[in-house]
């Protein structure tokens, strides 16, 4: 009886220490997360009129869509140039040609394992090509029909997706994923080609005040967007386009208006850095 005591004793001891071990080993995980400092590069590639969007938070990169397939070059180069070979997040905003175009050969190409896409699902070339290659390497995407945050090393990426199935217009832009960063005091909001029924939305949503802004649809003007400028008051903003498809002269001058420094791709890719309190940009 004396041994078989002893012995649950042991037992216990073991069983302690194990548990003891595991919360420690927890909680210095935990710890050691909690000092990544917050910091992140943002490069909005000049593609013409199509948007990718590359956001490197030091150990991490998340690409935010992937223009089209003639534009793959461009996006491989600039890859190459910063000596990146993984991807480890996509988000797709909206299944247009100009935003997952390139969706394939990118996924292919650079071992990404987490694929983010909104519910719409037209069956086009692009998106058909798409879905076909993430079934080809086992990827399961993640379909968003609410809110959806994440961490990627110290800075907090929110989505908002959109909150009808169906929208009376424009369904694919309407349908666009908006992309919320968190870098310590700032704050980044991309925002795909929402339009005028999305951006009520956000409106309704009171989504708050952002630092940068990247524009939606490209520059072109959509009726609410005084309420959406007055609502995000953000210093910065970039427009996705082209000298063939320029912004609206009618959106510039309400920038203008709003005294919001504007950097557009049609001038060159547009690199933003944040340490969690400044941001510098250049184009």
């Amino acid at each position: 009886m004396k041994r078989f005591l002893a012995l649950i004793m042991l037992l216990f001891m073991a069983l302690s220490c194990v548990f003891l071990f595991s919360c420690n080993s927890e909680s210095e995980s935990q710890q050691q997360s909690e000092e990544i400092p917050p910091f992140c590069e943002v490069s909005i590639l000049k593609i013409g009129k199509a948007d990718c969007i590359i956001i490197n938070t030091g150990s991490k990169i998340l690409m935010i869509d992937t223009g089209e397939t003639e534009n793959l070059a461009d996006v491989h180069s600039f890859m190459r140039e910063r000596e990146w070979d993984k991807i480890d997040t996509l988000i797709l905003t909206h299944p247009d040609k100009d935003h997952i175009g390139g969706a394939s050969e990118i996924i292919s190409h650079y071992g990404i394992k987490t694929v983010i896409e909104g519910a719409y699902a037209p069956l086009t070339e692009e998106y058909v090509l798409y879905h076909a290659t993430l079934e080809e390497m086992g990827i399961e995407p993640i379909i968003l029909n609410g809110a959806y945050s994440f961490k990627l090393d110290g800075c907090e990426i929110e989505i908002d997706a959109p909150r009808k199935q169906k929208y009376a217009s424009k369904q694919s832009n309407n349908s666009s994923l908006v992309v919320s960063l968190t870098c310590g005091e700032r704050r980044f909001l991309f925002c795909g080609d929402a339009m005028e029924l999305r951006l009520s939305e956000l409106i309704e949503a009171e989504i708050g005040a952002y630092d940068f802004v990247k524009l939606p649809y490209h520059g072109n003007y959509l009726e609410n967007y005084r309420e959406f400028l007055d609502m995000v008051r953000c210093q910065y903003g970039a427009i996705t386009c082209s000298g063939k498809n320029p912004a609206s002269p009618d959106t510039l001058a309400l920038l203008d208006e709003y005294g919001i420094e504007v950097f557009q791709t049609r001038h060159g890719t547009i690199r933003l850095s944040c340490d969690g309190a400044k941001i510098t940009i250049e184009n």
